[in-house]
């Protein structure tokens, strides 16, 4: 296993560390995530955001999402992405029982920051899907 470089490194060694759970348990994914920390935090975020967005994999959404959120519990990996976009793009596919996720983003952006975006996303037409999400996640924050 190689330490991931770009984007797509990481997710391919991430998505490949998941698929193989079934034969050797965590201990890829553990290994990877130790091998985490010589990776800038702009590769971390960014792949673990195409995580949450990732709709493919029906089959390992709650565990992609609760891994991911491992990782940013662990390494708490910062960035200035805007709010907004995060929550726009990943929100509908969130897995409501993944609470490191908005834990992160808690501890990213500012409870106050978080709140305010979250009371905004709440004010706009939303489909009944990100509605109980944006719910869930308030609930999760105690907001």
């Amino acid at each position: 296993m190689n330490i991931p470089k770009t984007i797509d490194d990481f997710q391919k060694e991430f998505y490949s560390s998941i698929d193989l759970m079934d034969k050797i348990g965590d201990l890829r994914i553990r290994q990877l995530i130790d091998r985490l920390d010589k990776v800038t935090d702009e590769i971390i975020v960014s792949t673990i955001i195409k995580i949450f967005e990732n709709a493919n994999r029906p089959n390992t959404q709650y565990i992609d999402q609760k891994y991911a959120g491992i990782i940013l519990n662990k390494l708490k990996p910062k960035t200035e992405i805007d709010l907004n976009i995060v929550l726009k793009s990943t929100i509908e596919n969130w897995n409501k029982s993944v609470e490191e996720f908005p834990l992160w983003l808690k501890e990213n952006y500012g409870f106050e920051s978080l709140k305010n975006t979250l009371s905004e996303f709440d004010s706009q037409k939303l489909n009944d899907i990100q509605t109980e999400k944006i719910k869930t996640m308030k609930w999760w924050l105690k907001i």
